[in-house]
């Protein structure tokens, strides 16, 4: 605790320790936006999307660049013995995100498409995870503090495979993709595959730390799938009625009012919470809530513009830049460095190869299937929250960390020139027909 500040006991919303901390807290979101804004907009410029430099404005304001370079400035912004208030912030941020990237798909049509989804999101887990065990042998005689073995396997295959939704949808927005049917399979299969993702999780968390309770896991997984069906059914259906009786002729003209926003800040953060409490983490829950809305387009359209501008341009900064931040680039040595051009390439091959070679195979045309495969290569921040797990849980050492945030970041970079290479433009709406 620093001595300068009085202890929390008695404490209240003006006393000198809760000033500290804000004043603080705001000036680190003065530095993250003005980073932010800057640096992604510098690779805007250079064909990539804002999200990429928003996360590399991270690892500028972290300790890869400023505490390297200029340590005593990096403590004083983010001193270690002040309470770690941005994190919360940043993931309030990101179940707001989700919930509106939720929204702005159409995914009413999506049913008609669940051959493709499917196929792709199981091939690109499979895939992937198959690889991990294939490379580990090599990987972990090449990384210091690696201990192999099958729980650091499912962990680099989990890794290579995840797909971060977050950076897709910001990706789909920024490149006019939303409303088309690749980018709306995009993220549904993004999504679909993360929740195998998270659920195979659970298993290579009690691999690591035995015993494995597979009647634990099972339960997860069937309450899962009963929230998600509850959801998307009785759910929507009273969601909408009580919004339409709440919003009356505001709600028609496209101006939600404040009981309308009420009820939907409520209904993300509740499905945030329940998802949580499952052990699958609140963004399903947020993103469930977003897409139980969005089958109603009108009131789905109401409110995310609403949140649209406060979501993009102060909480989606705010928390790429703080997942740059926990990235530390000088904890890896020669060995580890050689290896994320092979862990890229392995990635991408099995990742967004697969998932091109998939949708081709299902009937998608050529253009469309490689859209699909960089967009399902997009670990992105998603991988961030699976690597944190593996290092609490003791299988992915420092420089493991390191390597595989690294290879995360190229991969992210790859996606929005080859979106704009392929020149997209009038790809199918979601409407069309199949």
């Amino acid at each position: 605790m620093n001595p300068s500040i009085p202890p929390a006991t008695g404490e209240t919303a003006f006393s000198h320790q809760t000033e500290s901390v804000l004043v603080l807290l705001l000036i680190q979101l003065i530095v993250i936006l003005v980073a932010a804004r800057g640096i992604g907009g510098l690779f805007r410029r250079m064909g990539h999307a804002q999200a990429m430099g928003e996360i590399f404005a991270g690892i500028v304001l972290g300790p890869s660049l400023l505490g390297w370079v200029f340590p005593g400035a990096f403590h004083a912004l983010f001193p270690s013995d002040m309470p770690k208030i941005l994190p919360y912030f940043s993931h309030i941020g990101l179940v707001f995100a989700l919930f509106l990237i939720g929204m702005e798909f159409d995914f009413g049509d999506v049913p008609r498409y669940l051959r493709q989804v499917g196929g792709i999101a199981l091939g690109t887990l499979v895939v992937p995870i198959g690889a991990a065990f294939l490379i580990t042998p090599a990987l972990v005689a090449a990384v210091p503090g690696a201990q192999g073995g099958v729980g650091f396997s499912l962990f680099l295959g989990m890794a290579l495979a995840i797909t971060a939704i977050p950076i897709m949808g910001r990706v789909l927005i920024e490149t006019g993709l939303s409303t088309t049917r690749i980018g709306v399979l995009g993220i549904t299969t993004g999504a679909s595959k993360d929740l195998f993702t998270w659920f195979l999780l659970l298993v290579a968390v009690g691999i690591a730390r035995p015993p494995l309770d597979l009647f634990s896991v099972g339960r997860t997984i069937a309450l899962a799938l009963l929230l998600g069906g509850f959801v998307l059914t009785v759910g929507r259906r009273a969601l909408v009625s009580a919004m339409r009786w709440l919003g009356g002729a505001d709600l028609e003209s496209g101006r939600p009012n404040g009981n309308v926003m009420a009820l939907a800040l409520i209904w993300a953060f509740g499905l945030a919470a329940a998802t949580s409490a499952l052990g699958i983490f609140a963004i399903f829950g947020a993103f469930l809530a977003g897409v139980a809305l969005s089958f109603d387009r009108k009131i789905a359209h109401a409110i995310s513009d609403r949140m649209h501008d406060l979501t993009i341009y102060l909480f989606l900064p705010i928390f790429f830049t703080s997942t740059g931040l926990k990235t530390d680039l000088t904890s890896m040595g020669a060995s580890a460095w050689m290896w994320v051009p092979i862990v890229t390439v392995v990635g991408t091959l099995s990742s967004g190869g697969v998932a091109a070679l998939i949708a081709r195979a299902l009937g998608l045309s050529g253009a469309e299937s490689l859209a699909l495969g960089a967009l399902v290569n997009t670990p992105g921040l998603m991988v961030l929250i699976l690597l944190n797990v593996g290092a609490d849980v003791g299988v992915l050492p420092r420089e493991m960390f390191a390597l595989l945030m690294v290879n995360a970041m190229l991969r992210n970079l790859m996606v929005t020139p080859a979106l704009r290479r392929l020149k997209l433009r009038g790809l199918p709406e979601m409407s069309a027909v199949a």
